[in-house]
């Protein structure tokens, strides 16, 4: 409420002053108490008029999106100047925020992208991707988007900065100069190291960066960007990208996807085959896959039988395991490595039979078992109780793998199996005696 104060008369012992109207008489005989002079200089002095004095003037109020915009400019002014901002500010920044319509603030581009840019350069991903999520016209500038890739790699999401910048891609968002340094690290966290300028556009994109990239990436966090990102750039089709767009997805439980890439596949080469293959080596497709291959023409080759051998042993399909085996040797002439021994290890284990694959390592390898197959060998022991081959399988394991716990609580789950009690305390003794 504005109070108007109006001055009160002056007085003099001599005189009195009105600053109103007054009749002439008084006029005249209050020029006469002052000298001429005095005279003539109060008769040219401006009449003065009442002024009002303002008291609690209110000022004009704001509206929350105002409130909003004043807190958010102090807070980016304060932090720019290295003011520490207590995290409690945030949370009432956050009421603040939740107070404006979101049809509001959409139309505020200025103030969304400042306050995405606060929220992420302070740790609050989550709110600033929100805020993200919200606004208009995002594909016109990469502010925003570089905001919020440089909030998931501070954080240490380096994945999600990853998915963004495909994102971005794929929505046909012109990166920047500060695009690339954000992109950069997020290359580094996940381990792209010497590739990153191939995805920041300093260097061409080859067969080598997109499978590095999708050998160190997850489907959940990445997902379709990735895909999305290498049909927009023309490269879907590329036998090198295909095959390892097969393998992604089989290996992050998308097999149907997998399929789906290899079925359109332009062309194919052995390593198409092999993934496809490999994709499936826990699924009867494996050997469904193996036969197409062979119809085509293509020459299997050593990765060729690890996959279906190794499918064959999880399958349980031992005769499958054996005529591959045979036709691997035979027919192609493909000397067998540690890894086709240890697949049919496997299999042989897995099926029950024992002795047949103690004998692959005593009586057909040239050269001393690796330890993942005498593991492959006690484990098949601790399934079908075979005690006395799988003290041997233990016993070399103990000296392969001295400080490898779960051998030895194998080897007590077959003695207890048997009911043999003090041989369990004896391992247990020996678990002790080693600091296990």
């Amino acid at each position: 409420m504005t109070s108007i104060l109006h001055p009160q008369p002056l007085r003099s012992p001599s005189m009195t002053l009105y600053l109103g109207s007054r009749s002439k008489k008084a006029k005249k005989q209050y020029q006469r108490q002052f000298p001429p002079k005095l005279n003539r200089f109060i008769r040219s002095f401006p009449k003065s008029s009442p002024t009002p004095l303002l008291v609690n003037n209110n000022p004009y109020p704001q509206t929350k999106l105002e409130a909003l915009e004043t807190v958010v400019n102090d807070l980016e002014s304060s932090m720019e100047k290295g003011i520490f901002i207590d995290p409690h500010i945030f949370a009432s920044l956050l009421r603040i925020h939740g107070l404006i319509p979101t049809s509001l603030l959409r139309k505020n581009v200025g103030i969304s992208s400042k306050l995405l840019r606060l929220y992420a350069s302070s740790g609050h991903v989550d709110e600033a991707h929100n805020v993200f999520d919200q606004m208009s016209n995002r594909e016109k500038s990469a502010f925003a988007w570089n905001s919020l890739i440089a909030g998931y790699a501070e954080l240490g999401q380096y994945e999600d900065a990853m998915a963004l910048y495909f994102q971005m891609q794929e929505d046909g968002v012109i990166p920047d100069q500060f695009t690339f340094p954000r992109v950069l690290k997020a290359c580094g966290g996940i381990g792209l190291i010497g590739i990153e300028r191939q995805f920041t556009g300093f260097g061409p994109i080859g067969l080598v960066a997109i499978s590095t990239i999708l050998a160190n990436v997850s489907y959940s966090r990445i997902g379709a960007q990735v895909h999305g990102w290498i049909m927009r750039k023309g490269m879907e089709w590329d036998v090198s990208i295909a095959n390892s767009l097969i393998l992604w997805y089989a290996n992050n439980g998308k097999l149907d996807l997998a399929c789906w890439v290899f079925d359109h596949m332009p062309e194919r080469d052995i390593v198409s085959w092999n993934s496809v293959i490999s994709a499936h080596r826990m699924d009867p497709k494996a050997l469904s896959y193996f036969e197409c291959m062979e119809k085509d023409g293509i020459l299997p080759d050593n990765i060729t039988y690890v996959s279906t051998l190794s499918a064959c042993a999880h399958l349980g399909l031992v005769k499958d395991g054996e005529r591959l085996y045979s036709l691997m040797i035979e027919k192609y002439g493909i000397e067998p490595i540690t890894e086709h021994y240890a697949c049919m290890v496997n299999l042989y284990g897995r099926a029950g039979l024992i002795n047949e694959a103690y004998a692959i390592i005593v009586e057909k390898m040239e050269f001393e078992a690796s330890p993942t197959m005498w593991g492959a060998l006690l484990y098949a022991c601790y399934l079908h109780g075979n005690v006395e081959i799988g003290e041997i399988a233990a016993g070399n394991l103990f000296e392969l793998e001295p400080d490898n716990e779960h051998n030895f609580q194998l080897l007590m789950e077959i003695y207890g199996n048997e009911g043999r009690a003090s041989d369990v305390e004896r391992v247990r003794t020996m678990l002790a005696d080693r600091g296990l």
